[in-house]
């Protein structure tokens, strides 16, 4: 079977790795270059001489029968990228397999190298790495509810997996993971509904055409296990076998750690003019989440919202219940098949269909200088003289947990989506054409409690010198249906790259959308029946357009600049709360981008540096209004978040390997809002810190000895201020910088030892804001690492 230029560039790649984790050459080169390429006034420096060109490939003849093609033959250097290093120059985001200097927008790409080398095991911790992201806790202490740029990133629109919607809430684990792509800025013309302030795609592990296995363990402090294994096997000239599983316990104090996963994938026609690949995804959760704690008041204890900053006690005291919990299982099954034409042009059309359950109780900690009483409401409160601030916070000041509303879910996804590109020469001018269409049906059943165990549940009391000492409850949570919903979406979208000039291209794309969903609200008398007293239900449907215009100036290989602009629209099913009757017939906000960068590569291409300018406005957004309470919702407000992103990655010399990721948001602002809420007219947007971002280093000391660390942090943040999106006027939590180290040493090719420290200083601070409460992040732990490849 014949294959094409670009697939016998990969099959010759994957071939022929290099170890992951092989030592760098032996040349130094100053540290000073690290600034000297991160500083936009340097762009004006001549850039580097791009590496040579590969050769082009003999054109294909047609066999006299048959009507195929006879082999080709590439030769030239495929880029290396994985664990290999930290550097990539090639995204799959905006569909196709693209170049980022190509494509008009803020990319950030977090490869297998970091997320290794900085243990990063989750998504969530992953994205700490990539500037401009914050996380909000919920009212029950969800953990996936993440801002970009200011605007949420919609766990039903923006989140991916190979391009394709990742849709529901559970805990993304990286074990399967080749790398995360970050693409900032509204991008509705690709994906459809949401990415207003961008969408964030994990790229799964693909079989290749060896046979190598990898066996990873690591111990750490707090009784922390985790053994990964990724087994890959060639079992045949074309087709593969890639098995990814993933084993994780830990103590954590208290909140505990305890799940398993394991992706299989099996591709055959890899090199070829088709290429399929069938798989299948399934992990399983049984945690203990971390409990979030009330803000301390400087004088007065009000609800726990008064000025305030986070309390003065041990980084990972946990003041949870053992009774507390998060479980789920997300199973999934995917395929693809990707056609390669004569004239280079390829169709990739992919599956997946999954069933994602999840269950959730979590705490929050109260403080008081006195026993806390119960209150009317069933729930403990602290009374007046037991105030608490930073001032008298004592290892002897009581600590009361009450338990969050419980929440339970189950969601399921179908999604079909296919994509063509191809180079054409029309009219004298190279368009590169990516066209495609994508079809879904997505279903929910959401579930909340009743009975005796409900929202502010009383768990315990304990003392500050006490964590991890309140009862393990008999009571838990019994749950009842709150509401239904089901969907479907088509949508088609078409864009064209043309190079207009000799260093000019213009872009432009068109989407159109077509979203049909019914949902049922059910209501209850109290909190002892499972019987509904009504149910409310609604139809939504919608057809709306997306739009992406760019413009390109690349006066070199190693240069481009851009202006972009692109729209995104947000449904009222773009929430885990889904539709309600108040905004059933309210048309989709809408959102708009406006972006102004550059992307430069230096020292031949082992260097980039990236920076863009951007402002991001939601012109339409969802308010009430007080002539329409409890009625409708209008699309009468505006807010708008503007700022500067940089980015360096890369090697400054064989030894020095740099990462860095800024976002820099000096403005964030509500514009307009409903007559209800007008108050908060000109107020900041909350969760949305002016500075943020994250730095790696790997320093090669010797042939089989590398040092690495980083910093990560943000300035200072508040969480939201009610529904409005403004920024909390009395609860914040203060600016941060966490470091984290690592040491690794090869003893041979195929083994490595590696230890890590995350939070060297032990930094206690605010990782995910709720207006009552705040989640703290990951206290100071130690890992050890042995892997082996055979």
């Amino acid at each position: 079977m014949a294959r094409s230029p670009r697939r016998q560039a990969a099959l010759r790649a994957v071939r022929s790795p290099a170890h992951p984790r092989a030592a760098s050459e032996s040349t130094a080169f100053p540290l000073g270059a690290l600034m000297l390429a991160a500083s936009v006034s340097s762009w004006a420096q001549s850039p580097a001489q791009p590496a040579p060109p590969a050769q082009p490939a003999q054109p294909a003849q047609a066999a006299q029968s048959g009507g195929t093609l006879s082999p080709i033959t590439v030769t030239g250097q495929a880029e290396v990228q994985g664990k290999e290093q930290l550097q990539t120059t090639k995204t799959g985001i905006a569909k196709g397999n693209q170049d980022i200097r190509d494509v008009p927008n803020s990319i950030n790409v977090i490869t297998e190298r970091l997320i290794d080398d900085a243990k990063l095991d989750t998504l969530k911790e992953a994205l700490h790495y990539s500037a401009g992201i914050t996380f909000a806790a919920t009212e029950n202490g969800t953990d996936q509810d993440i801002r970009l740029r200011g605007f949420p990133v919609a766990t039903v629109g923006d989140l991916l997996i190979d391009g394709m919607r990742d849709p529901s809430q559970y805990d993304r684990d990286t074990f399967n993971l080749d790398r995360i792509e970050v693409l900032r800025g509204s991008a509705s013309m690709l994906f459809g509904r949401g990415s207003t302030g961008g969408v964030i795609n994990q790229v799964t592990k693909k079989p290749l055409l060896l046979d190598q296995t990898d066996v990873v363990g690591t111990i750490g402090s707090d009784g922390f296990y985790r053994a990964t294994a990724d087994m890959n096997k060639r079992v045949g000239e074309d087709s593969a076998f890639r098995l990814n599983a993933m084993w994780n316990k830990s103590d954590n104090d208290g909140a505990k750690i305890d799940k398993y996963g394991i992706a299989p994938q099996f591709s055959w026609g890899i090199g070829s003019r088709d290429e399929f690949s069938v798989g299948a995804f399934y992990l399983n959760v049984d945690n203990v989440p971390m409990a979030g704690t009330r803000y301390l008041a400087n004088g007065t204890f009000k609800n726990g919202i008064a000025q305030s900053t986070i309390p003065d006690l041990k980084p990972g005291a946990y003041y949870g219940s053992p009774s507390d919990y998060v479980t789920g299982e997300a199973a999934y099954v995917n395929g693809s098949w990707t056609h390669t034409f004569d004239d280079g042009g390829q169709l990739k059309t992919q599956a997946r269909s999954g069933t994602f359950d999840r269950s959730q109780w979590g705490s929050t900690a109260n403080f008081c200088n006195v026993f806390p009483t119960r209150q009317t409401n069933g729930n403990m409160g602290c009374a007046p003289a037991g105030a608490v601030n930073a001032g008298n916070l004592s290892p002897g000041t009581y600590v009361f947990a009450n338990g969050l509303a419980p929440r339970k879910d189950r969601y399921k996804g179908t999604y079909l989506q296919s994509d063509y590109s191809n180079t054409f020469n029309w009219g004298g001018l190279k368009h590169e054409i990516l066209a495609g269409v994508d079809a879904s049906r997505e279903s929910a059943d959401r579930f909340g409690a009743w009975g005796a165990v409900g929202t502010n549940f009383y768990k315990g009391t304990t003392t500050v010198a006490n964590p991890n000492s309140l009862p393990n409850l008999a009571a838990s949570p019994t749950y009842r249906p709150t509401q239904e919903y089901s969907a479907t979406n088509f949508g088609a979208y078409v864009q064209d790259l043309v190079q207009v000039a000799e260093h000019w291209k213009l872009l432009g794309g068109l989407r159109w959308d077509s979203m049909r969903g019914d949902f049922s609200q059910f209501t209850y008398p109290n909190t002892n029946t499972t019987t509904p007293s009504s149910t409310a239900t609604s139809h939504l449907s919608e057809n709306p357009p997306s739009y992406r215009a760019g413009v390109l100036y690349q006066p070199s290989p190693t240069q481009s600049y851009y202006a972009s602009y692109g729209t995104s629209y947000n449904t009222a099913a773009d929430t885990y709360q889904y539709v309600t009757p108040q905004n059933a017939n309210t048309p989709p906000e809408k959102s708009r981008n406006i972006e102004v960068g550059g992307k430069l590569d230096w020292l031949d291409g082992k260097l980039s540096t990236r920076a863009a300018i951007f402002r991001t406005e939601k012109y339409n957004e969802r308010t009430t209004d007080s002539d329409f309470a409890g009625d409708t919702y209008l699309l009468s407000g505006k807010r708008h978040s503007q700022g500067l992103e940089l980015e360096v990655v890369g090697r400054l010399t064989p030894q020095w390997e740099v990462y860095l990721s800024y976002a820099y948001i000096p403005e964030a602002k509500i514009d307009k809002i409903g007559s209800a809420q007008a108050n908060v007219v000109g107020s900041p947007v909350g969760l949305v810190p002016k500075n943020s971002g994250a730095m790696w280093v790997s320093y090669q000391a010797t042939p089989k000895f590398r040092v690495a660390g980083g910093i990560r942090g943000a300035s200072e943040n508040r969480p939201l201020q009610g529904n409005t999106g403004a920024a909390s006027t009395t609860a914040y939590v203060p600016g941060y910088v966490v470091g984290d180290a690592m040491m690794e040493y090869k003893f041979t090719p195929d083994v490595f030892a590696q230890f890590n420290v995350t939070n060297i200083t032990n930094k206690l601070y605010g990782d995910q804001l709720y207006p009552g409460f705040v989640v703290a992040g990951l206290q100071r732990t130690y890992q050890a690492t042995i892997g082996v490849r055979f």
